[in-house]
């Protein structure tokens, strides 16, 4: 039975990722994740040693691929 402090946990919204979240979030790699990074496609920030990526960097990041099929629209 889930106590009242995880319930709260779960309902925070998460702001940044670990490269393995990323990949999990995005549907990509964590090897495509790196390479995103390597090619200045996508911005990672460094906590100590930790890799983290903004919620916001990744979703940034997904609606500068190329699209095919209809036109994307902007959100």
């Amino acid at each position: 039975m889930p106590t009242q402090d995880t319930d709260k946990r779960e309902q925070v919204a998460k702001l940044a990722y670990t490269p393995e979240e990323a990949a999990a979030a995005t549907g990509r790699s964590r090897t495509r994740i790196y390479k995103a990074v390597r090619d200045k496609e996508l911005t990672a920030r460094k906590d100590g040693k930790a890799t983290i990526f903004e919620a916001s960097e990744l979703q940034r990041w997904l609606r500068t691929l190329p699209s095919i099929g209809r036109e994307a629209t902007a959100a």
